[in-house]
């Protein structure tokens, strides 16, 4: 199999860049890219990048063939939740029934994370008013749970959960809510400890 096709077709259904993308997508060290140049590429790839995409392996492996062996094969179900983020002074409902699935393009899933641990819910509250309204539904990912400066998560703070966006200081944890009728929180010293980050909200959705 060449190497050059496969990362053509690996590059239509993932939206990579370089090899170096395939290389993280794959978990691998990038030297393995420059021996599947020489020595064709192993077939645990073709599987695991049809098994993330819904892609037909025997395509992805020689270009013959359907591409997807259904319509709905580039598609991912996220399960959401009957648990709600608040976007105000925090509060969690804790049950966590799964109460409806959502059609995502899987190829997007995976560039924004993990799909095996994404969960949608919806959010009460006002606080991230206009960012985030009342009634939003929130696609979350719980594998991102190590703060990036400056991104919204939902995150729990003592007994309750909500929905900030968090700024990282040195020594200082900063929540934000958009809506600047509500004040910033400064978390520092112990406290930080107290704070649990339940996953990055990736996207977000509202009905008019």
């Amino acid at each position: 199999m060449s190497f050059d096709d496969f990362f053509r077709r690996a590059t239509r259904i993932a939206g990579l860049s370089t090899q170096k993308d395939l290389a993280r997508l794959l978990g691998i060290d990038p030297a393995a890219i420059t021996m599947a140049k020489r020595r064709g590429v192993p077939k645990v790839w073709v599987l695991t990048l049809a098994d993330k995409f819904g892609v037909n392996p025997e395509w992805l492996r020689t270009g013959l063939g359907p591409e997807r062996d259904r319509d709905d094969a580039g598609i991912a179900l996220v399960p959401k939740v009957s648990a709600r983020a608040c976007a105000g002074g925090g509060s969690w409902d804790v049950g966590e029934a799964v109460i409806d699935e959502l059609p995502f393009e899987r190829s997007w899933l995976v560039r924004k994370g993990n799909p095996e641990r994404m969960v949608a819910m919806d959010v009460i509250g006002d606080s991230m008013s206009p960012e985030i309204e009342a009634g939003d539904t929130i696609l979350i990912d719980q594998a991102q749970d190590q703060v990036a400066d400056n991104r919204i998560y939902v995150i729990g703070l003592g007994e309750t959960v909500q929905v900030k966006r968090v700024q990282v200081r040195p020594g200082l944890v900063i929540l934000f809510s958009t809506n600047q009728r509500y004040a910033p929180v400064t978390l520092q010293g112990d406290e930080i400890d107290t704070l649990r980050v339940i996953g990055r909200v990736l996207w977000s959705s509202r009905d008019y």
